[in-house]
């Protein structure tokens, strides 16, 4: 009997043993980053792979897949890609860049963690926002975002124009990795012809991207940076910004509370933490203007930067819930990144 007894007990613990193996291989094949990219079309187009047919906006739109486009800038662009550009996300957060001048990365935030693009394709029903799915947080305007890449003119940051083409792109999808990018040929700037991109990853697990920008020359007045928020300000708006020019670089920070769209009755105000980290070697200076809190780069044709956000009140459980948290949250984060 104990012979017997023994054998019994090692097949069942043989048996956890191979459960848990098979367990944790799912778990970790399961897709933790995706990408979302959208092209408008008519109803006519109902036999192209993907079709689908979505409200959005107040609009009933069709759409279908794609994983690159790119346009005339006499086009409107804006409108062509629906959720107005190419998306990734993580289980944590997402991210969208504006096909226009503007190229603004805007924030899509999870209340729960979990991949959400495909089935609310950024504007979730009132349906799925009773299942706690999350919602765009920031009203961007004409700022820089949080870690766009902009022009600095005459002591304020402008847009990417004028240009001969724009090229957004799905660039990867792994299961634990996900990239996007924005181009542009031809661009018009100090003097010279200039073609760019910018190229953001998120990696499974996280809320921050890191950055990379391509350059046929190098620029003197190219720029990055985070918002003030509210977007909208006045000359008695305090603006929450945050600065720390370090031998590690420059990190910069803001925090702040507005309404994310403009119907204020069905979504309430979000209040949003954004960060953005320049390594020194691709910093020049710290600069500001009334909307945005901002670094120039140093000229070259690569640079390497980070941009983060917390979401104070739209997660279930963000990492930080106060201003003080929030940039305490910042230099932690900087830290880490250093020690990658």
């Amino acid at each position: 009997m104990p012979k017997s007894t023994n054998i019994s007990h090692s097949v069942h613990y043989a048996l956890c043993i191979v459960w848990c193996i098979v367990h944790c291989a799912l778990c970790i094949a399961q897709p933790q980053t995706a990408a979302s990219m959208w092209l408008r079309v008519s109803p006519a187009d109902s036999a192209m792979a993907g079709f689908r047919t979505i409200e959005a906006e107040g609009q009933t739109r069709c759409i279908v897949p794609v994983t690159e486009w790119t346009a005339d800038p006499a086009i409107d662009t804006y409108h062509q890609l629906h959720h107005h550009g190419v998306a990734i996300e993580s289980d944590l957060m997402a991210y969208r860049i504006y096909f226009d001048k503007k190229q603004t990365v805007d924030i899509y935030a999870k209340r729960t963690p979990r991949l959400e693009l495909a089935t609310s394709c950024w504007y979730p029903s009132d349906e799925q926002l009773t299942q706690h799915y999350g919602d765009d947080i920031l009203r961007v305007s004409g700022t820089v975002g949080v870690g766009s890449v902009k022009p600095w003119r005459n002591g304020k940051m402008t847009h990417i124009e004028p240009v001969q083409s724009r090229t957004q792109r799905i660039v990867e999808v792994t299961p634990d990795k996900a990239s996007m990018e924005v181009s542009v040929t031809g661009w018009q700037t100090e003097g010279k012809t200039v073609d760019m991109t910018v190229r953001y990853t998120i990696s499974a697990h996280h809320r921050d991207m890191l950055c990379e920008v391509f350059l046929s020359l190098p620029l003197d007045s190219l720029c990055t940076g985070v918002q003030a928020i509210p977007a909208k300000q006045t000359a008695t708006t305090p603006k929450h910004f945050f600065k720390d020019v370090s031998p590690a670089g420059v990190l910069l920070g803001s925090w702040g509370t507005d309404y994310p769209v403009n119907d204020t009755v069905k979504y309430a105000k979000e209040t949003v933490g954004l960060g953005v980290f320049v390594p020194a070697q691709y910093a020049a200076r710290p600069v500001e203007d009334p909307r945005n809190n901002l670094v120039l780069f140093a000229p070259a044709t690569y640079l390497r930067f980070y941009l983060t956000t917390v979401a104070a009140t739209k997660e279930d459980n963000p990492p930080a819930t106060t201003e003080e948290t929030f940039y305490q949250y910042l230099q932690d984060w900087q830290n880490g990144l250093q020690q990658q």
